[in-house]
């Protein structure tokens, strides 16, 4: 038997994409239908979570907006980035400002050793977990500046106190 060729025109390529647009749509609406009668019956679909929070539903938005603002901090404010100032968090990593990288260890204990060592010698030393190449590494940094400018003008005393050859100033944390 020869090879026989099936023409397709321009009518059969719009015919099968209209048929591939209406069964999607089918599919969707009969899915939405089937899931919305079952958590109709059951209150809710077993192990997932509601798609509108039960407040929405009984027309108790502000109970909702009540509930996130008790969830949130009892005050926010960002001084330091404002002021442009480089502020640092409680524990001790700033959240602005620039720092310099002085060390780089595959493991946890190496670097808190260097960063307790820095900070006996009275710098803002803290350490910060990066994916490097797929390992995780920890990288000592020194913070305490406003400016690149700064950072670069005391990055060698920087290194050399630190016992680093390969310091670089980079934007904190």
């Amino acid at each position: 038997m020869k090879d026989q060729l099936i023409p397709l025109t321009r009518g059969h390529l719009f015919a099968l994409g209209a048929m591939s647009v209406a069964l999607a749509c089918l599919s969707f609406f009969l899915g939405f239908t089937v899931a919305e009668k079952a958590r109709a019956h059951s209150g809710e679909v077993a192990g997932m979570a509601p798609l509108v929070a039960a407040e929405v539903r009984g027309g108790t938005l502000e109970a909702l907006l009540a509930r996130v603002s008790q969830q949130q901090e009892a005050q926010v404010s960002f001084p330091g980035e404002l002021a442009g100032q480089a502020a640092a968090s409680e524990s001790g990593v700033p959240t602005g400002g620039w720092s310099i990288q002085v060390a780089e260890y595959p493991d946890v204990p190496s670097a808190d050793r260097l960063v307790a060592e820095l900070r006996a010698a009275e710098m803002q030393a803290y350490r910060v977990a990066a994916l490097v190449d797929g390992r995780a590494v920890q990288r000592v940094r020194v913070s305490g500046y406003n400016s690149r400018e700064g950072a670069l003008g005391e990055m060698e005393s920087v290194a050399s106190r630190a016992g680093s050859s390969t310091p670089r100033v980079v934007a904190a944390p």
